[in-house]
């Protein structure tokens, strides 16, 4: 099970599915204007508060404007799309995009670490001991000895798990004792064949992120009359002010901005008459991904089982002279070999 350490809900984990996001938004704002008929009319409002407005237009164009949407299905679309031609319909597509350099970070740094199981990023987890027939083991006490042929002993340290390799079923070790043995709690039942696991179980790894700003192109298209592209436009925007904290903000798009177009009679269609305005929604995205998960270290040996050497092997095609030779700590060793 993946769990994060210094990870904030704030952090968006992943690349920004931004229009996904968006098309959700769009569409859970018309469902909701749809139960709240009360906020359409808020839209249009100025039409019977202008005194002007109000002796040309008034509450019957509000109406119109109601009818208009509550009447309409109004799908969105992702553009370019061509199975389907409904109209009013809402399109929408990625404009560009890029990265703040005002917000870089060196290293791309973040303050989410990750711990990941093996399973998940698909590395088996060995074993610090592999399975073994202990000597002996006292029950009493809880002491486990082991067979003084198994090399990897020194490598046994506190908190690490004693278990069966069968069931996984295990307890944690206490002490390590010497000569050869490690206790585990009294009165334990142990297998046959004992393994000692490592004591993290577990893949750590640093997510890194990036800032970026993004822009979204929202079109608003009718056919017929152009008219009724301004009840669409404007609870497009009405819409998108109104859910820009719950629906965009709370998922991850912050900082939005609109930008607008004039109308156009839109020949991109497959039918004639067809009217659009374009809302441009630009905004601050953040991405990020996972860096190469590292396991913990919990034991560290410097001397070669073979050969008896102690000290690091630098793995080197041409070691220099001055890093070769018996008198030095260190040994470098030909990568074939």
């Amino acid at each position: 099970m993946r769990t994060m350490n210094n990870y904030s809900s704030d952090t968006l984990m992943g690349i920004f599915p931004g229009d996904l996001i968006i098309k959700a938004a769009l569409e859970l704002g018309l469902e909701d204007l749809r139960k709240n008929p009360w906020v359409i009319e808020d839209c249009f409002k100025v039409l019977i508060e202008n005194p002007m407005l109000r002796q040309k237009y008034g509450m019957k164009e509000i109406d119109n404007a109601k009818n208009f949407i509550l009447n309409n299905e109004i799908p969105v679309y992702l553009r370019h799309r061509v199975d389907k031609q409904e109209f009013p319909c809402l399109t929408l597509s990625i404009g560009e995009g890029q990265e703040d350099k005002d917000l870089a970070t060196l290293a791309d740094q973040s303050v989410c670490v990750e711990d990941l199981s093996g399973e998940e990023v698909g590395r088996a987890i060995t074993y610090i001991v592999p399975p073994f027939t202990p000597v002996s083991y006292d029950k009493a006490n809880g002491i486990i000895e082991v067979p003084e042929d198994i090399y990897e002993y020194k490598y046994i340290g506190e908190g690490m798990v004693a278990l069966d390799p069968e069931t996984g079923n295990g307890y944690y070790v206490i002490e390590k004792l010497a000569p050869n043995s490690f206790r585990i709690q009294a009165d334990a039942e142990i297998a046959q064949t004992v393994a000692i696991a490592p004591r993290y179980l577990m893949y750590r790894a640093r997510r890194e992120r990036a800032t970026l700003q993004q822009t979204y192109n929202i079109g608003c298209h009718v056919s017929g009359d152009p008219a009724t592209l301004i009840f669409l436009h404007s609870i497009t925007k009405y819409l998108l002010f109104r859910y820009r904290e719950g629906l965009l903000e709370n998922n991850g798009f912050d900082l939005s901005r609109l930008r607008e177009t004039d109308l156009i009679r839109n020949e991109a269609f497959n039918i004639e008459n067809v009217y659009s305005r374009w809302l441009i929604l630009s905004g601050q995205v953040e991405e990020s991904w996972i860096k190469s998960p590292m396991r913990f270290i919990e034991a560290i040996d410097t001397n070669d089982p073979e050969t008896g050497d102690v000290g690091i092997k630098i793995l080197s095609q041409d070691a220099p002279e001055d890093l070769s030779g018996d008198d030095q700590l260190w040994t470098t060793v030909d990568p074939d070999e």
